[in-house]
């Protein structure tokens, strides 16, 4: 008696609870709408839904690009680690109870990781559309700066642009490097014994080539920064002051070539299998 009656308590729990989710969501789309609508109601009495409409393009576009750019090389990173993973790896208890939990998961976690991951790259992405719109219009103004000889429009236009896109970059390859390390350590490719480390080839390949990959990248950004120094607003002035002019200019390109070679070093590494070098 007492069972059949839980059963249908439990029923209308999970029927009342439904429910409120339903009628939150519908809420929450409500709201939502509403806000959206009453901003074109705005923008068109004003004159300017075009404005609107091409923010939302750009917005609805960049987000698709943010996502497919985060998603896909976070799943082929994850896949390339489990299709090369050793067949007969001797793993220990730990990760092998951790294989069993993971295992009846994985095609669900190969699948979901990369698009959760790839949402919240959509999101930010979507986030930097005046960036893009600027890059994409840019018109050249005539003015040179002193320090580069560049024109003043690469400053306002172009930069903030590029520095986006590697900073994405960047995020997008530590990403999934860090997914496929995970993933071959979870499978036997990578073997921590006391302190000897056993990496199998894919496994050395796949990682040394992403570090190349990150640090070229650093290498990039760190080169970019010696154009700051013309905007950056200090105490007395505005622009590359004399220390920016003899030090930090000259540096950062040394650091950047500096990286550029560690860059270089890791392709090595991937052919030969010797770590030390970078």
């Amino acid at each position: 008696m007492t069972s059949t009656a839980a059963a249908p308590r439990r029923k209308n729990r999970a029927t009342l609870a439904i429910t409120a989710g339903v009628v939150a969501a519908l809420l929450i789309a409500f709201f939502i709408f509403a806000g959206l609508y009453a901003d074109i109601l705005w923008f068109d009495q004003l004159g300017f839904l075009n404005v609107l409409l091409t923010e939302w393009g750009w917005g609805i576009g960049l987000f698709v690009a943010g996502f497919l750019g985060m998603a896909v090389p976070v799943f082929l990173s994850i896949l390339l680690a489990y299709r090369f993973r050793p067949i007969y790896a001797r793993l220990n208890s730990q990760l092998d109870r951790y294989q069993q939990v993971i295992e009846p998961l994985r095609r669900l976690a190969m699948f979901g990781i990369p698009a959760v991951i790839g949402l919240f790259a959509g999101v930010s992405a979507s986030t930097r559309w005046q960036a893009v719109l600027l890059y994409f219009n840019r018109t050249p103004s005539g003015t040179k700066d002193p320090q580069f000889g560049l024109d003043a429009s690469f400053y306002l236009f172009e930069l903030p642009f590029l520095h986006g896109l590697v900073g994405f970059a960047s995020a997008v390859v530590l990403v999934a490097g860090l997914a496929g390390l995970a993933t071959a350590y979870l499978y036997g490719a990578i073997r921590v014994a006391g302190r000897e480390v056993r990496i199998s080839k894919a496994a050395r390949v796949q990682i040394a080539v992403m570090a190349a990959l990150y640090i070229g990248l650093q290498a990039l950004s760190i080169y970019l920064d010696q154009y700051l120094t013309v905007t950056q607003s200090g105490g007395l002035i505005t622009g590359a002051s004399y220390a920016d002019v003899s030090a930090v200019i000259p540096a950062r390109n040394i650091v950047a070539a500096v990286a550029g070679i560690v860059a270089i070093l890791f392709l090595i590494t991937a052919v030969i299998g010797r770590w030390r070098l970078p």
